[in-house]
């Protein structure tokens, strides 16, 4: 697998990191942590959770393929905390979802 930029890692790890499960229903940017929550709330599913990681991902990693010829986006999904739902097809092999998830750029 290839190896990710600095900014690529650092960017993965706040996503991968992030509680996105209240996301639809708070902004608190990436301060928030639940564990510490006084506010409670409604919560996502953890399958509506995953959609919500893998949008942010996709918009993220739509930046940096701009940015980076190089850029796996597979890499940076799984850095990310992409489930591997997201990754592989049912017999293991990769699927091409995610990279079906970025727009094609014109050069």
């Amino acid at each position: 697998m290839k190896s990710l930029s600095t900014i690529a890692q650092r960017l993965a790890d706040e996503i991968r990191t992030q509680d996105w499960a209240d996301a639809h229903s708070r902004a608190d940017g990436a301060r928030h942590n639940r564990a510490v929550d006084r506010k409670g709330g409604e919560q996502l599913s953890p399958d509506e959770t995953e959609v919500v990681r893998m949008n942010v991902i996709w918009v993220v990693a739509q930046a940096l393929a701009e940015d980076d010829p190089n850029f796996s986006i597979r890499a940076f999904a799984k850095a990310a905390g992409a489930t591997d739902k997201w990754l592989y097809n049912k017999d293991g092999r990769p699927n091409r979802g995610i990279e079906a998830g970025l727009r094609a750029t014109a050069e």
